[in-house]
């Protein structure tokens, strides 16, 4: 129960974390409207926002929506640039972030796990170095260094 609680511990900052970001992700100006101010045409800057909510979409973001003026990238060149390039910038950067999630998700399973067969290694250590003692009499032995 308590080895639970501990992994429960260590999960809590990355879910607040993840809740923070997703919360604070709405805030300030969006990538076209950043665009814009760099000299991108409107229609590029609408194409790209669309492009890259539809990018995260199809990367496996649960909270983006799809969206496509399919007339708007039929007809217009800056639209449809601005919806490829989004959708695949926004794509390959939320893949990279789950994978940079992932990664850090397996290091901690392998240091947990690390942690573990070293607990059962010391616990064998004392149970083979000291065979006739008793459970009760290896369980005062570790009190001792504490």
């Amino acid at each position: 129960m308590a080895q639970k609680r501990s992994g429960i511990k260590r999960i809590v900052p990355f879910i607040t974390s993840a809740v923070l970001m997703f919360m604070f992700s709405g805030c300030g100006p969006t990538d076209g409207q950043r665009l814009m101010q760099e000299g991108a045409s409107p229609e590029y800057a609408q194409g790209f926002d669309d492009g890259c909510s539809s990018g995260k979409k199809a990367a496996g973001d649960m909270f983006s929506l799809f969206h496509k003026n399919v007339q708007a990238y039929r007809s217009t060149p800056d639209y449809r640039q601005g919806w490829d390039d989004g959708h695949e910038e926004c794509k390959s950067e939320w893949l990279s972030n789950y994978r940079q999630q992932q990664l850090g998700i397996e290091r901690q399973r392998a240091y947990d796990e690390h942690q573990r067969l070293e607990k059962m290694n010391d616990r064998d250590m004392v149970r083979d170095a000291m065979p006739d003692l008793s459970r009760k009499e290896i369980d005062q032995l570790k009190t001792l260094g504490k």
